[in-house]
């Protein structure tokens, strides 16, 4: 029985998929069902039921407590036999408005002083990426909605302004909230934490007939520029728009609430890279971006 096929099984049973296991591995799908059929003919078991979701049988259940005693086993090996620790890698997850402003700088200072480091990012909305570090796939996460979970670390280390924009000339400078009301909207999905907030004027008695949402922070950015209507979004993802006057900033009645920024960990692990990452991060933060201050390459970019 190889170590790589109880890896191999170890990311199906926690993923709950072929395919993301795969990801996971950076190996073809393929080969994680081969392995998976390797592991089956070998034990003489079936340890999957393959329906609608992949489900472990009770040999299945066996199998997993013992790959994770022998993959424990091999991470402490390699570690004595001086090989890169299992610290050496770091996933890190952002949500549109960070993936905007200050993850690049991140990624650049982290890279410069962690030579060797493994840096894997997720860019996604934050309720996927809540999913993701409660379910062991992220190391950090920096997002905009607190769950409230008991198995994560949350801690807010700021804020980002939020701005109604426009195409200049789609709509007039102040706007009332009727007036707000009546125009064309570009919404968030409603995973997002701002969903309410656009999604009310959107769908009052008095809406424009064309509404539009997105989860694509990159998409709304185009849409607004395009003239499809007004969004509401974070003035430091669109400081080069503004100062460039491609957007204009439209004031409105009732002030638009502030963006929140969560960092965010599983409580389970304790890792001195993490900590040195979210130090980075509070460094860049400021510099990066004009947030307000708080109480205290790889895919397009996401709404929060």
């Amino acid at each position: 029985m190889q170590t790589h096929s109880l890896e191999t099984f170890f990311w199906v049973s926690r993923l709950s998929s072929f395919r993301r296991a795969a990801e996971q591995l950076n190996i073809s799908q393929p080969t994680v069902s081969a392995r998976i059929q390797g592991l089956e003919k070998e034990l003489g078991v079936t340890l999957l039921h393959r329906d609608q979701s992949l489900t472990l049988t009770e040999q299945g259940h066996e199998l997993l407590d013992y790959a994770r005693k022998v993959l424990r086993l091999t991470e402490d090996l390699s570690f004595h036999k001086g090989t890169q620790p299992a610290e050496a890698r770091l996933r890190i997850g952002a949500n549109g408005p960070v993936t905007a402003t200050w993850l690049m700088p991140l990624t650049t200072r982290l890279e410069e002083t962690q030579p060797g480091l493994r840096l894997e990012i997720e860019v996604n909305q934050s309720a996927t990426l809540l999913q993701h570090l409660a379910t062991d796939q992220l190391d950090l996460g920096f997002l905009s909605e607190d769950p409230h979970d008991p198995r994560l670390r949350v801690e807010r280390i700021g804020v980002y302004k939020m701005v109604w924009v426009a195409k200049p000339g789609l709509s007039s400078s102040h706007l009332s909230d009727a007036e707000l009301m009546a125009s064309p909207i570009i919404s968030y999905g409603w995973q997002s934490p701002i969903h309410d907030h656009t999604h009310a004027p959107a769908f009052s008695v008095a809406r424009h007939r064309r509404f539009l949402h997105t989860d694509s922070l990159f998409m709304m950015i185009r849409l607004v520029i395009d003239g499809a209507g007004l969004a509401l979004l974070p003035h430091a993802a669109i400081a080069n728009e503004l100062a460039s006057g491609a957007l204009v900033i439209v004031e409105v009645e009732t002030k638009p609430m502030d963006l929140p920024l969560l960092a965010a960990r599983p409580r389970s692990k304790r890792s001195t890279l993490v900590d040195h990452a979210l130090t980075l991060a509070k460094e860049l933060m400021p510099a990066a971006s004009p947030i307000s201050p708080s109480i205290g390459r790889y895919s397009s970019t996401v709404a929060p």
